[in-house]
């Protein structure tokens, strides 16, 4: 229940007027403006137009109750107001913080793949703890950050956005980081600045940031190796050697089952006698298995590899050749050997061109999954990539029989891969230049990419109907990587924002505390949008106003999560009168969301807003209202 530290009589007098101002303790210039309102609310006739107004009594209405404790708790929600609140899609985490200030984002499609330290995985699968990238903005670099929470918003409208390959799939509000030409009017040279942008505002040809790259993160993984004598040397830890190993082994490698044993065997080019000799190399000190040239010399086979094959099947590097995957625990290693092994397969079973059209990788495979595992690590290693490809080709002893293989196509920072053939190490450097997204289609932005992002164009964007949608709230800098791109996170912000945002000079806090702490920034902007005698109800407002939001922004700063607060009537014959304030200075930018509700009562209330927003010249405000009221609220 809500207790009341005051509980005046009912109706509105100048009495009751001078007994809020004593209790708010409020400069004398808000006492006179209030006496005044109040005279003009006397003589202002009753509104005429739009609904019946006349069964209002002025007289049985509490027009200051003060509560001590607000209504905080989700669970204390009427079963109405919380149906419309989860129609409208707040998030359960947003729920707990009804009474304060947070912050809500809507969402991304469920199978959005959001880049992490344990790979690309769904946003619908991610959970506290997990750890993903986020774009420091401040120090212009990716880093990583953890995942705080995890929410679905319920079913949406999506809409898909591609750009350089890339596809992902928001809803209207979710915000991406762009590149935003702000330049003056009748200016020839552009002037570019970061914002965060909801997809509504996006369009085709604006530029948005993308990583290309990610942070140092990782460590080695432990191996499980079979408990038997043969493999007491046998590396009980992951290395760079033993990764460039496993893949080349998951590109060229197989277990022959030998019906009563198995053994392990690896295909080889016998004209590359470099990395054959690397490959037995590796394997020797490794393992202590001494592999030699088969009679047809095209694979590696040798005695003792029965324990070899069993350490393969429990590391989960064994498989056919349809059936191979890259082992979840390769995808968290450090960098070092996530590249050992991308090497390794490409040293087994990619190709570097280089010709003069084309100098990249290009690895192919009948096992499409596998393929886009090595996509995913690709990612994780800083290095682009293409979406499959399907090639078909007759089979070269079979005219009737068409084979089915995939291809991807590397691009971007893959001489960074370590490959031990020379016949492709060689060939890794030989290009003159790769794309840092610094510029498209000559536009040239270079001073606003990173190390680890840039900037791309907007190919298309358009709405593919509605599905589930789910985001995630991310510690530290508030955004995370998805499918590449650079988007915002659905952030809960209570009592821990009013730091972050001082510091940048806002001002975002209750009116009442804003008279008393910034009561000349009150003085110079209240009453200016809606004076009292504007109509009965402003100047009734302007008499007995109570609590609502107050929000200043400095010249040129944007505010990059939309501010929010809540309001409930919680008492029978109880008039609700908030006061929002918002002032918006030139080049500034801010979006606020307030909440509206009541329960059910017996008996009437009134609810008799005001909100003032002033934006100077090239500010911009976005005010959203999302009200919810009983059938017998005057609103």
């Amino acid at each position: 229940a809500t207790s009341y530290d005051i509980k005046p009589e009912k109706g509105v007098s100048h009495a009751v007027i001078d007994m809020m101002s004593d209790r708010k303790n409020e400069p004398d210039w808000m006492r006179k403006f209030r006496h005044k309102a109040l005279d003009t609310f006397y003589r202002k006739p009753m509104p005429s137009w739009g609904a019946d107004l006349s069964e209002i009594d002025f007289d049985d209405i509490y027009y200051y109750i003060k509560p001590t404790n607000q209504v905080k708790s989700w669970d204390d929600m009427p079963e109405d107001i919380k149906a419309t609140w989860d129609k409208l899609g707040i998030p359960e985490a947003e729920k707990n913080f009804l009474g304060g200030v947070s912050a809500q984002y809507e969402c991304l499609r469920g199978s959005t793949q959001v880049w992490t330290t344990d790979g690309l995985r769904p946003i619908k699968e991610l959970a506290p703890g997990d750890e993903v990238f986020s774009l420091d903005e401040e120090a212009n670099n990716i880093v990583v950050s953890t995942v705080l929470g995890q929410a679905s918003s319920g079913d949406k409208e999506v809409f898909e956005i591609k750009a350089r390959g890339m596809t992902i799939g928001a809803s209207a509000n979710h915000p991406f980081l762009v590149l935003k030409d702000e330049r003056k009017e009748g200016r020839e040279r552009a002037r570019y600045t970061t914002r965060w942008l909801p997809v509504e505002e996006l369009k085709a040809g604006d530029l948005v940031a993308v990583a290309t790259d990610v942070p140092s993160f990782g460590k080695p993984a432990r191996l499980n190796v079979p408990d038997i004598p043969k493999t007491a040397t046998y590396p009980r830890q992951t290395t760079d050697d033993l990764l460039w190993w496993a893949g080349l082994y998951l590109g060229d490698g197989y277990i022959h089952d030998r019906g009563d044993s198995f053994s392990v065997e690896i295909a080889v080019d016998k004209t590359d006698s470099v990395l054959t000799g690397e490959i037995q190399r590796v394997t020797s000190e490794l393992f202590d298995i001494e592999l030699t040239l088969a009679s047809d010399g095209y694979r590696l086979t040798g005695r003792g590899t029965q324990a070899l094959a069993e350490f393969l099947m429990l590391n989960h590097l064994d498989g056919g050749a349809l059936a191979k995957r890259i082992p979840d625990w390769v995808f968290g290693l450090p960098a070092s050997q996530r590249l050992a092994f991308l090497a390794g397969y490409i040293d087994a079973d990619g190709y570097v061109r280089d010709s003069v059209a084309n100098k990249d990788v290009v690895l192919h495979s009948a096992n499409d999954a596998l393929l886009e595992d090595m996509r995913e690590l690709l990612i994780l290693c800083g290095i682009r990539s293409s979406r499959l490809s399907l090639s078909t080709s007759k089979h070269p002893l079979d005219p009737e029989r068409v084979m089915t293989s995939y291809f991807v196509h590397l691009s971007g920072r893959f001489d960074r891969i370590p490959c031990r053939s020379p016949r492709r190490a060689e060939r890794m450097g030989r290009r003159n230049y790769h794309h840092v997204y610094g510029s498209a289609k000559g536009t040239t932005f270079k001073s606003h990419v990173g190390e680890m992002h840039g900037f791309v164009r907007i190919e298309s964007i358009e709405s593919v109907g509605v599905e589930p949608v789910y985001d995630i709230e991310v510690a530290g800098h508030h955004n995370f990587v998805a499918e590449g791109f650079i988007v915002h996170n659905s952030e809960v912000v209570y009592h821990k924002t009013k730091t972050e945002l001082e510091d940048q000079g806002i001002l975002f806090m209750d009116m009442d505390t804003a008279l008393r702490d910034h009561g000349d920034i009150v003085k110079q902007y209240f009453g200016t949008i809606i004076p009292p005698a504007d109509n009965k109800f402003a100047a009734l407002n302007s008499a007995v106003w109570s609590g609502g939001s107050f929000i200043y922004v400095p010249p040129g700063v944007s505010v990059d999560i939309p501010l929010q607060a809540y309001f409930r009537i919680n008492q029978e014959n109880m008039g609700q009168f908030e006061r929002t304030l918002i002032i918006v200075d030139e080049d500034a930018w801010v979006h606020y969301v307030e909440g509206c509700s009541a329960p059910i009562y017996t008996s009437d209330s009134l609810h008799s807003a005001v909100v003032e927003i002033i934006v100077k010249p090239r500010g911009r405000c976005r005010y959203t209202t999302i009200q919810n009221w009983s059938n017998n609220v005057y609103n």
